[in-house]
């Protein structure tokens, strides 16, 4: 069996071996691996680049190879349009770090979205997300500014936005529009993610008031090796 092969076989073997590993759990160094398979360390180290690929583990350079885990984000109806209570409720620990927040004119597209006159000032809200402590997504929020005066110094130690429109203006936002693709980020987005520039999620998602008003145009960039998206719709009888 020729190398090229051969790695793919001991990917698959690994790859079952890997559902009964706990996550977070030291995967054998390409060394062990070349013993145990009898293969080249290339070919070894190949293997693990297979499994990477697939989102199975993750390598820490430095420290090894370690089983990944990845946390389903779930996009429902019936769940709040709020990033850090999906995580929670998915069973992981968010985290949020305010990068800025900053006063600008809206571009076209931003009026539309928020049935704003041409021009008007909006909040640009960005952040960065982690989940278990891991960097997992980088999200831009633009809100209306006249609507929500204050709103800087509401986030000042409060990074979370839907618990600040809550908080400070009795705002319990709903999704509007929700689309998700893949997409390469920007280098500078890609530095906030710590990965290189290969796809991420991307959502574009429009927030309303429980009155039907649009309250939040978003960009929000998450990781694939960390985060799974997964679409629940359920039909509701009148």
């Amino acid at each position: 069996m020729t190398s090229s092969h051969r790695y793919l076989e001991m990917a698959e073997e690994l790859e079952s071996e890997l559902q009964h590993v706990p996550v977070g759990s030291r995967v054998p160094s390409e060394h062990a691996l070349a013993s145990r398979f009898g293969v080249s360390r290339p070919t070894a180290r190949a293997a693990l680049q297979e499994l990477e690929r697939r989102l199975l583990v993750h390598r820490v350079q430095g420290r090894g190879t370690f089983r990944r885990g990845r946390l389903d984000y779930v996009i429902s109806p019936a769940w709040p349009p709020s990033f850090s209570e999906t995580l929670r409720r998915a069973g992981g620990v968010p985290g949020v770090r305010l990068i800025s927040v900053a006063v600008r004119r809206a571009v076209e597209q931003e009026c539309r979205q928020l049935a704003l006159p041409a021009a008007s000032a909006v909040w640009s809200v960005e952040r960065v997300f982690t989940v278990n402590g891991e960097v997992a997504a980088y999200a831009t929020s633009v809100l209306p500014h006249r609507a929500l005066p204050g709103l800087d110094a509401a986030l000042t130690g409060e990074a979370s936005l839907a618990t600040a429109l809550r908080r400070r203006y009795g705002i319990a936002v709903q999704r509007l529009r929700y689309r998700i693709s893949l997409a390469s980020p920007p280098q500078v987005i890609a530095d906030h993610l710590t990965v290189d520039r290969t796809p991420t999620w991307l959502a574009e998602s429009v927030n309303r008031t429980s009155h039907g008003t649009p309250i939040e145009s978003a960009r929000t960039y998450m990781r694939a090796d960390v985060l799974n998206i997964s679409f629940e719709m359920e039909e509701r009888t009148p």
